[in-house]
């Protein structure tokens, strides 16, 4: 895959942007949610409020399109809204998704429904945070874990032959998380993925703090030698994992590839990406620790403006 192919922009808050057909960003408490919600210009344009972020009424957005997401599987939230929005009809106009304020496992499954169903292009959007409010202590998911599992539209198979297997982790701010996968696969071989260069230089040393608070399960040679990739950057995360699996030909020498994307969204993207172009039906899947709720505000201020396109014809 020739992954340079992709194309990505920042955006200029003081210019206009393209106009699209349908807009689609997850609601939190995040200004940089809401600033970019109200510049886009859509002709539907619509909230998705999950159940996980915990809002009171009096918190939502009133007199714009939402849509109230109730419990459930990634699927089961994202059918019904995929259905009522008749997103199917969009195939041939122009999509944007704001990735900003989505939970990881919801976002994939909408990269995975574009593909899947033939749709030529999307647009998405991130933007980066101009800090995250609690520094290296910003946690992102709250509650209890109460499963972790393969992301809907992602699932590998496996030989069951007695190699071990092989967990790249893209390591961010969730060290619960992280320490969960790790502790739940400590038999695999763990290799760590590493925004790098990340959204802000001070983000990278704290993202490295969170990390090695998890040494124990990932050992100090894994620390060693990880993969490095831009955080703001899918197809530059996704030619990374690639090279990385060819170059070490893991699809032979391990019994399952697991990919775990517990970093920023770009690299969520990424990880999606990669495995919808090249390792669908193969011994490879994406893994996710899933969290009971996650938190309503994490950051302040705005840095970049990211639009991605991705091209699935």
């Amino acid at each position: 895959m020739h992954y340079y192919m992709y194309y990505k922009r920042e955006l200029d808050m003081s210019k206009d942007w393209t106009k699209w057909d349908l807009f689609i960003s997850a609601f939190n408490l995040s200004d940089r949610l809401k600033t970019i919600f109200d510049k886009v210009e859509s002709e539907i344009k619509c909230w998705l409020v999950f159940p996980e972020y915990g809002f009171e009424e009096y918190e939502i957005p009133q007199n714009v399109m939402k849509y109230m997401i109730e419990k459930g599987s990634e699927a089961e939230q994202l059918i019904p809204i995929i259905e009522e929005l008749s997103i199917e009809s969009f195939k041939q106009r122009r999509i944007c998704v704001d990735a900003t304020g989505f939970m990881r496992a919801q976002l994939l499954f909408l990269l995975a429904y574009f593909k899947k169903n033939d749709f030529q292009q999307v647009d998405i959007l991130y933007c980066e945070p101009g800090n995250y409010s609690k520094k290296e202590n910003t946690s992102f998911s709250e509650g209890s874990l109460y499963e972790t599992r393969q992301v809907i539209g992602y699932q590998g198979f496996s030989s069951q032959t007695q190699k071990k297997d092989l967990l790249i982790v893209s390591c961010g701010y969730d060290s619960q998380l992280i320490s969960r996968v790790c502790q739940q696969y400590e038999n695999s071989v763990i290799v760590p993925l590493l925004g790098f260069p990340s959204l802000r230089a001070d983000m990278y040393q704290e993202s490295i703090l969170k990390t090695i608070a998890v040494e124990e399960p990932f050992g100090s040679t894994d620390l060693r030698d990880p993969i490095f990739a831009p955080a703001s950057d899918p197809f530059e995360t996704a030619f990374a994992i690639s090279e990385y699996i060819k170059q070490n030909k893991s699809l032979d020498i391990y019994d399952h590839i697991y990919l775990c994307p517990l970093s920023t969204k770009p690299q969520v993207l990424g990880m999606g990406l990669v495995f919808l172009n090249e390792y669908e039906n193969k011994n490879v899947s994406i893994l996710y620790p899933f969290s009971e709720s996650y938190s309503q505000e994490t950051s302040q201020g705005i840095s970049k403006i990211w639009k991605y396109t991705f091209e699935f014809g």
